[in-house]
């Protein structure tokens, strides 16, 4: 068994070496709760290579160095590296000048840009979801990748897009579910990596935490943004007649534009049962606007949706995916949920603990195969998917066709009780 434990090892570092060559561009945003603040380093290097990892001489794991507990469901920390190892040409040091909490942070460097770290006895993370704090050395479109293999070689693999128009800083993501196909009650190892090849990569990670699901089946989000007028006219019917209710993020200084929903109509769908949410006041990114222009713009959204008596929004949908800090630092003000947007569909996927509020996943399918795909992995997952669009019909990506087969399978998902249609109102995390 031991034997066959290493040879599967083996065989799962290569496999993310290759795929951690394949950069996939991206959008999206947000960060988590403030960091730690240090001022000075200590810096311990635990490897450059193919060392065979640290573990308790019990056989059991802990975040505790010394104990024989088994890992802290609170999460893992980075303040005992020795419980990771690096892969070979990377160099992995803990970082006090750059901790999000605690003493220290890991900071990961070179080639691929991966560690991992095996669990001697197998841990359970079946009713879990995961959170990680990360920060790169700069702004730029790649992805973080977490995989967790089981005691027979399966495994689950999580997905954060990131991109240059994203905060300098700490973010708290919930990596989306790009497969689930590893047993979650006996997981044997955690690798963590990034996207892109060159000596220069470097990255920090910190404070890994495992949630309580929040939810016990499957869940989606269907929502539109700019309130094009194919939403009402194509969109709306559609999903009245499969019983779906969506969100309209709403710009309110564009209603009745050219090509733009009216406010009646706007009212016809939020008395129907959708949920409003902004998408800034008038559709134009924040990113690297002032601070002040940015909370002038954000908090006019907010009080025109109010004053149309469409309710508080809960959400802020990111025009354009973009964000810098100030930007989640506001959203966080006024809102409970920051969303962004993905092209690529497994990059919508979300987990149901929803941990950093201010970078919610949303991906845009190409096709209703890949909603179909994805509801797959939501029902295996108990996964959250969050589909965004904007327009419905013949010169669009979804012509009308495609947009009622995606419907027609939520439906028929839903109808089996796979999965449940979901607005932000009904996710947002209660502490």
């Amino acid at each position: 068994m031991a034997s066959d434990r290493k040879f599967r090892r083996r065989t799962f570092l290569g496999s993310i070496a290759a795929a951690s060559s394949t950069l996939v561009a991206g959008c999206s945003g947000g960060t988590g709760s403030t960091p730690s603040s240090n001022t000075s380093e200590n810096e311990t290097n635990t490897g450059t290579g193919t060392g065979t990892g640290t573990s308790n001489s019990d056989g059991a794991q802990s975040d505790v160095p010394g104990t024989n507990k088994p890992m802290n469901p609170k999460g893992a920390t980075f303040e005992d590296l020795s419980f990771w190892q690096a892969q070979a040409n990377v160099t992995l040091k803990g970082d006090s000048k750059n901790a999000y909490q605690g003493s220290q942070s890991a900071r990961i460097e070179g080639s691929s840009g991966s560690i991992s770290r095996e669990f001697p006895v197998p841990m359970d993370f079946s009713n879990k979801d995961i959170s990680i704090a990360v920060k790169l050395d700069k702004p730029e479109p790649t992805n973080l990748r977490i995989w967790l293999e089981d005691s027979n070689g399966d495994q689950t693999r999580l997905i954060q897009q990131l991109n240059q128009n994203h905060p300098d800083t700490w973010m708290r993501i919930n990596p989306s579910i790009n497969s689930a196909e590893a047993d979650m009650a006996s997981v044997e190892s955690m690798l963590i990596t990034l996207d892109g090849d060159g000596a220069n990569k470097k990255y920090w990670v910190d404070d890994i935490r495992f949630h309580e699901k929040q939810a016990d089946k499957g869940q989606v989000m269907l929502s539109f943004d700019d309130i094009h007028a194919s939403v009402y006219h194509l969109a709306f019917p559609i999903m009245e007649e499969f019983g779906l209710k969506g969100v309209l993020a709403v710009s309110p200084d564009i209603i009745g534009n050219d090509g733009r929903m009216t406010k009646d109509e706007i009212q016809e769908l939020h008395d129907a049962g959708w949920e409003i949410a902004s998408h800034g006041n008038d559709m134009q990114g924040l990113y690297g606007l002032r601070r002040s222009a940015q909370e002038k713009k954000i908090k006019r959204a907010k009080k025109l949706i109010k004053d149309n008596g469409w309710g508080e929004p809960t959400a802020f949908m990111y025009p354009g995916g973009g964000c810098d800090e100030n930007t989640v630092e506001l959203v966080r003000k006024h809102h409970e949920l920051g969303y962004l947007a993905f092209k690529g569909s497994e990059k919508g996927l979300s987990q149901s603990a929803i941990m950093g509020p201010m970078f919610v996943n949303r991906s845009r399918p190409n096709t209703h195969k890949a909603v179909k795909n994805q509801l797959d992995v939501a029902t295996a997952y108990n996964g959250l998917y969050n589909i965004y669009l904007h327009v419905i019909g013949d010169d669009a990506q979804n012509d009308k066709q495609a947009f009622r087969q995606m419907c027609q399978h939520i439906a028929d998902y839903k109808k089996q009780g796979k999965v449940e249609v979901v607005q932000p109102s009904d996710v947002v995390l209660k502490e």
